[in-house]
């Protein structure tokens, strides 16, 4: 793993790639998952269509450790993206946006 892992590039050097992402995108990660937990914030911020789903007191293998939230989680993304729901990020939301008034 420390060869594979360590020698391809950081997910934080394709920044302005997933920037033009439009495809809809589900980051899941849990709070326990410590090392996963910035880089799927990075995600979340860069990703234009990205929502991010945090599940409590769950580690990496959210699949495996919460299996029924997992399925629930899944089957609520593609149902709204089916429905032509899931659409870009309000730039609103983006930190430095101006507020409404």
């Amino acid at each position: 793993m420390r060869n594979f892992q360590g020698e391809r590039p950081s997910l934080y050097d394709f920044g302005k790639e997933f920037s033009g992402l439009t495809i809809p995108t589900l980051v899941m990660v849990g709070d326990e998952d410590e090392p996963c937990i910035e880089t799927s914030v990075f995600l979340k911020r860069t990703i234009p269509t990205a929502g991010l789903f945090i599940q409590p007191r769950t580690g990496h293998a959210i699949n495996l450790e919460e299996p029924a939230v997992f399925n629930r989680e899944v089957q609520e993304f593609f149902s709204t993206v089916e429905r032509g729901r899931w659409g870009r990020r309000d730039p609103r939301a983006t930190p430095g946006a101006k507020p409404l008034r």
